[in-house]
């Protein structure tokens, strides 16, 4: 075998990372010590995963953020270019109308719409995951600000919205109420698990920490889900799928594959 080192990297310019984009609301940006160090865990030496969540932000507020932190499409050699994003709000768009983060939920889906066409994300080749809102707990939540019925109806227009534009799409809602018990066909009727018609539900209280933040539970298990989906639907963007952006050390070393 050949142990002669391969030229080293003489190029003035930083060669970056390709980027996986987390962008929602306080759930995203919580989630840094769970959700998102566990996808850079997945996606290392391959990807950059970025937390873009901002606290008490609707659609609406993200689709006028978006522009000032997306890279541009520059396709200069420092120029980093997004290769996936999450697309996570709708928990604050559903407080109930009289509470100023309130968005109509024809303006959140129009929201939605108009973050998955922003220009960069075509000209990145940018792949869209959307996530649904999750359920809210009333048990918890200790205010008149959101009920779990309206909720429901604001994951149900973010997940026929993906089905629309045929987008992968995390259904968080239905995850974690089928998790509590809930089911599609339930009699008419039957109250909303979460709502304080129901009783209490103790996996809502192993999920949520306070009737709307996520436990590190939760966060575990959307990373399983978030994974199993890239595989099902983007088989090209599984980290065994994606090179390394620097050479394996045994190519730095000039060491021949046995």
């Amino acid at each position: 075998m050949s142990h002669s080192p391969s030229r080293s990297f003489t190029t003035p310019y930083p060669k970056p990372y390709p980027q996986f984009l987390l962008f929602g609301d306080s759930i995203t940006q919580g989630c840094s010590s769970h959700l998102s160090s566990a996808l850079s865990e997945w996606y290392i030496r391959r990807l950059d995963v970025l937390n873009r969540g901002f606290s008490g932000y609707t659609s609406q507020m993200g689709l006028d953020l978006l522009p000032h932190f997306f890279p541009g499409a520059s396709q200069g050699h420092a120029q980093a270019q997004v290769s996936l994003m999450t697309v996570f709000f709708g928990a604050n768009d559903a407080v109930l109308p009289g509470h100023p983060q309130h968005v109509p939920l024809h303006d959140y889906t129009r929201a939605l719409r108009s973050i998955i066409a922003y220009p960069g994300i075509a000209l990145h080749g940018t792949k869209i995951i959307l996530i649904t809102p999750p359920p809210v707990d009333e048990w918890q939540l200790g205010n008149d600000e959101r009920t779990a019925v309206n909720t429901q109806k604001y994951a149900a227009a973010c997940r026929q919205l993906g089905a629309d534009l045929n987008l992968p799409t995390l259904d968080l809602w239905t995850i974690f109420m089928t998790k509590a018990g809930w089911r599609e066909d339930s009699p008419k009727g039957t109250p909303l698990i979460g709502s304080k018609a129901a009783p209490r539900s103790n996996v809502l209280d192993e999920l949520l920490s306070d009737g709307l933040h996520f436990t590190p539970k939760a966060y575990q298990l959307v990373f399983d889900e978030l994974v199993k989906l890239i595989q099902e639907k983007l088989p090209d963007h599984v980290p065994e799928s994606l090179p390394y952006i620097f050479p394996d050390w045994k190519d730095k070393l000039g060491i021949e594959a046995q």
